[in-house]
Order: C-alpha cells, then structure tokens, then sequence
C-alpha cells in the first residue's frame, strides 16, 4: 500500500475562502459554493483513488477549526467516504501572510 500511496499525486490547496472551501465570515457562503469548490473536487479525487497527500494554506490557521468543521458539515456528512484529513499551514494558533 505504501508503493502505491507515492504513485498518487499531493495536492496543496492556496487560500481557504469561498471556492476553495465554501466558508466565509465564519460560515457557509451564501452562494452556490457552499462547500467550496476545490475542496470538494480535491477530496473526491482522493476517495477515487487519484490524489493522496492533502494541504491546505492560507493566511490566517486560526480560521481552520471553523473550515474543518464547515467541510464536515458540507462535504464529509453529505457525501460517502469521504477522508477530509488535510495538512493545514500555518498553525491553528498562527497568523502568517508567507505561509
């Protein structure tokens, strides 16, 4: 399984708002990207099999509590087997506009 998980591509998603994630201002977009966009793809691609490694980066690690949460919400409790484990940079506790 190990061979096979290096044969499969890491996708780093840049920038956690709306079509990247669907969440802005704390909670879904008011759009039809609720869930996002590239999350959504990203993660599906995985549950197929085509993408392994996830990131994600953004300026500020302290929205991430709220975008996990919002992506299980969205993409996790609404579609079938979907892994929504991520790399996020930086730290939950961190600010970092060179993250």
């Amino acid at each position: 399984m190990e061979g096979d998980e290096k044969s499969k591509i890491g996708v780093l998603m840049i920038g956690t708002g709306e079509y990247t994630t669907g969440f802005v201002g704390g909670k879904a977009a008011d759009s039809d990207k609720g869930a996002g966009v590239v999350a959504l793809t990203i993660f599906d691609l995985r549950r197929r099999g085509k993408v392994g490694r996830i990131g994600m980066c953004g300026v500020n690690g302290k929205k991430f509590p709220g975008v996990r949460a919002h992506m299980q919400r969205n993409i996790g409790d609404v579609y079938s087997d979907m892994d929504l484990t991520c790399e996020t940079f930086p730290a939950d506790d961190a600010v970092d506009p060179e993250a």
